[in-house]
C-alpha cells in the first residue's frame, strides 16, 4: 500500500512537472474560478444580509374599523401572527397615531400640526413580515377581511417588494451563471492539460496494462495530478482574497456597519471549506475525464 501511494504520488507531481506552461496555465484559470467563487460567497453573504434588512422594512397597514370591538381585532391579530411569513404583528390604538403624529410634528419645523379635539386617526394593525414574497399574498388575504366588521382598509407596497425580489433574483442567477462559465472552461483546461499528460505517458500506459493493471491503478496518478492543480488553484485563490479582504473592508466600513454581517471564524472556515472543496472536485472531475476518454479508445 505504502508502495503504491508513493508510486502514485511520485508520477502525479512528475507529471505537473513535466509540462509546466499547461499545468501553470490550469492552476491559473482554476484559480480565476475560485476567486470568482469565493468572491460570490462572500457578496452573497452580504447580499442576504441586506436582504434580510429590507425583508424587515416591508408592512402592511390594516386599518381598523371604528365601531370594532376588540376583542375581535385581537382575533384578527392572532390569525394574522400564525401566518408563517409574519414576522411580528403590532396593535396601533387610535390615542397611539395620535400621538406618533405628535411626535412627528415636534421633530419637523415645517410640519404644522394644530392640536384638534376629536381624533380622525384610526387604529391599525402594523403587520412586519418574515417573507417580503409573501405580502402581496398577505395583503390579498387581508383585503377579503374588508366590510367584515374589523378591517376597513389595507395599505401596503407591492412595487417595492417585486422591485427588491427582482434585484435578489439578477444577481443571484448572474452570479451562478458566471461561475458556471468559468466552471466549464476550468474543466476544459484541466482535460487538455491531462489528456498531453496521457499521450506523452502512452506507451507507459500500454506496458502498465499488458502487465494486467487496472484502469483505476492507471487513473489515479493523473487524477492526483488533476487534484494538485485544484490545491493550487484554491491556495492563490484564498491568498488573494484575504490580501484583498482588509482594504475593500476598509472602503466598505460604513456600508458593512448598518447590516447584521458576520465574518467570524464560522464563515472563515466555510469559505476555506468550499473553496477547496470545489478545487478538488474540478480538478479530480477534470483528470478522469480526460484519462477515462483515453482509456476507452
Amino acid at each position: 500500500m505504502i508502495r503504491w501511494a508513493t508510486y502514485i504520488g511520485t508520477a502525479a507531481v512528475h507529471g505537473f512537472t513535466r509540462n509546466p506552461a499547461m499545468s501553470l496555465a490550469s492552476t491559473l484559470t482554476v484559480t480565476l474560478m475560485l476567486t470568482l467563487f469565493a468572491f460570490f460567497l462572500t457578496t452573497d453573504r452580504g447580499l442576504q444580509a441586506a436582504v434580510g434588512v429590507l425583508e424587515s422594512k416591508v408592512e402592511l397597514a390594516a386599518y381598523i374599523d371604528d365601531n370594532a370591538k376588540v376583542s375581535d381585532v385581537l382575533d384578527m391579530k392572532k390569525r394574522i401572527e400564525a401566518d408563517p411569513a409574519v414576522a411580528r404583528v403590532d396593535y396601533v390604538t387610535k390615542d397611539q397615531a395620535l400621538q406618533r403624529l405628535r411626535d412627528i410634528a415636534a421633530n419637523r419645523p415645517d410640519f404644522a400640526f394644530t392640536e384638534i379635539s376629536t381624533n380622525p386617526l384610526p387604529a391599525s394593525l402594523e403587520v412586519k413580515m418574515a417573507e417580503a414574497r409573501e405580502a402581496k399574498r398577505l395583503a390579498q388575504d387581508l383585503r377579503a377581511e374588508i366590510g367584515k366588521g374589523v378591517i376597513y382598509d389595507v395599505v401596503d407596497n407591492p412595487q417595492v417588494v417585486d422591485q427588491l425580489l427582482t434585484i435578489t433574483r439578477v444577481l443571484s442567477v448572474g452570479g451562478v451563471a458566471v461561475l458556471a462559465m468559468m466552471l466549464v472552461v476550468s474543466l476544459f483546461v484541466i482535460v487538455n492539460t491531462i489528456r498531453i499528460a496521457v499521450h506523452a505517458r502512452r506507451d507507459e500506459i500500454e506496458i502498465m496494462q499488458l502487465v494486467g493493471a487496472s484502469d483505476w491503478f492507471v487513473r489515479w496518478p493523473f487524477i492526483l495530478e488533476g487534484m494538485i492543480v485544484g490545491t493550487l488553484g484554491a491556495v492563490v485563490a484564498l491568498a488573494i482574497l484575504f490580501a484583498a479582504a482588509g482594504p475593500v473592508t476598509t472602503v466598505m466600513l460604513d456600508f458593512v456597519d448598518i447590516l447584521p454581517l458576520s465574518f467570524g471564524p464560522e464563515f472563515v472556515g466555510q469559505l476555506v471549506a468550499s473553496v477547496f472543496g470545489v478545487a478538488l472536485l474540478v480538478g479530480a472531475g477534470g483528470a478522469t475525464l480526460s484519462v477515462r476518454a483515453h482509456l476507452a479508445k
